[in-house]
């Protein structure tokens, strides 16, 4: 056996989950799976500021405080309110300073031409959420 039939297909389907080289792996909604720093945070320096701007009541801001910084994005509101359910992690309606900075993630990981999860995966849970188990 020749050494390039014995490797042929060593990458077929590249799109299996165990597979590093999965098709656009730690892209999108997979970027930062598997790494220890929250990938939020590498963002916070531009989005805190702007949550800061929205005057937060008790570390918090409001739907409609919210609304009027999401929608700069010029996303769709379909896209927009998928954006807010997944963010708003605790569904208090209200967003923290985390579920904030994971909203506007998500809002780049749309723009950026990627699909949005039905459900948030568990890399994507703000730090603060996370339960201790």
């Amino acid at each position: 056996m020749s050494t390039l039939s014995h490797f042929s297909g060593a990458f077929d389907g590249v799109e299996d989950i165990a597979s590093p080289f999965g098709y656009r792996k730690g892209e999108g909604i997979d970027a930062g799976y598997g790494e220890v720093d929250w990938i939020c945070n590498r963002d916070r320096a531009r989005t805190d500021p702007i949550f800061e701007s929205l005057q937060p009541v008790d570390g918090k801001i409001s739907g409609a405080a919210a609304k009027s910084e999401l929608i700069k994005s010029k996303l769709p509101n379909n896209v927009l309110s998928k954006i807010w359910k997944l963010s708003d992690y605790d569904q208090d309606g209200f967003l923290d300073i985390e579920e904030f900075a994971l909203a506007m993630h998500l809002i780049n990981v749309k723009m950026d031409g990627n699909e949005l999860p039905t459900a948030l995966p568990l890399h994507l849970v703000p730090p603060c959420k996370r339960r201790a188990d």
